[in-house]
């Protein structure tokens, strides 16, 4: 089966995008209880970003029932998606101002 690496990409690319952006809007711990109103629901800051990561979270294990339920589980975890993960982990140490070390000089943008 060919990997849908446009859905990858989009996805990756929307949380850096929702990242950034909540940085440049000067997001700090301390405005976690502020809420928002969403339909007729004050939702609070924290809620409403702890769904952005459950989400992703959730949508995993649709992928892996699914995958079961089709007979198709992976054997093993493919080394490209050791190579996403690995990314993803060191990605975020550089949020909030994390250094690349010098000897990387690979990762820098």
């Amino acid at each position: 089966m060919e990997t849908n690496w446009k859905l990858i990409r989009d996805a990756i690319n929307t949380a850096i995008d929702s990242c950034e952006h909540l940085e440049r809007t000067g997001y700090e711990e301390k405005h976690r209880g502020n809420t928002v109103m969403v339909g007729n629901q004050a939702v609070s800051v924290y809620e409403f970003l702890e769904s952005a990561r459950t989400i992703a979270e959730n949508t995993r294990y649709e992928v892996i029932r699914a995958r079961y339920d089709k007979g198709d589980d992976l054997p093993y975890i493919p080394e490209t998606s050791r190579i996403l993960v690995a990314v993803a982990q060191m990605c975020a140490e550089l949020v909030a101002g994390g250094q690349t070390p010098q000897e990387h000089e690979t990762y820098r943008a």
